[in-house]
């Protein structure tokens, strides 16, 4: 018989069903990328600067900071590292804060970033 519940690999979050790769069950699909390559690739370093994007924040579900990947093209195929961008909102998004960085989701709410150098 199966389990119902388990733990996600990466985040350790208890989970009710839950995807499987082999063995290992993950709560999301950013767990099970951050799971197989926890770090960013040789490209991706290259391509970008230690500098990192810092957090964003939302007030009362209506003014805040948001990550989004406008443009950004495809994720690297190595790591997962997406490019994006901070962007201001005030309910809908504004404008970017911030240039483009290269973004490694950890969690479904923490991530890695490098700031990028190559257009």
């Amino acid at each position: 018989m199966p389990k119902l519940f388990g733990k996600c690999a990466n985040c350790g979050a208890t989970l009710l069903g839950g995807g499987k790769e082999g063995e290992n069950r993950f709560c999301s699909k950013e767990c099970r990328q951050f799971f197989s390559h926890p770090n960013f690739c040789e490209q991706c370093i290259a391509e970008s600067t230690p500098e990192s994007l810092g957090g964003t924040f939302t007030l009362n579900y209506v003014i805040g900071t948001h990550l989004m990947g406008w443009g950004g093209g495809e994720p690297c195929p190595r790591c997962h590292a997406k490019v994006m961008r901070k962007w201001l909102w005030i309910l809908l998004p504004l404008f970017p804060v911030t240039e483009r960085y290269r973004v490694l989701y950890q969690t479904r709410a923490r991530y890695f970033s490098r700031k990028m150098t190559v257009g």
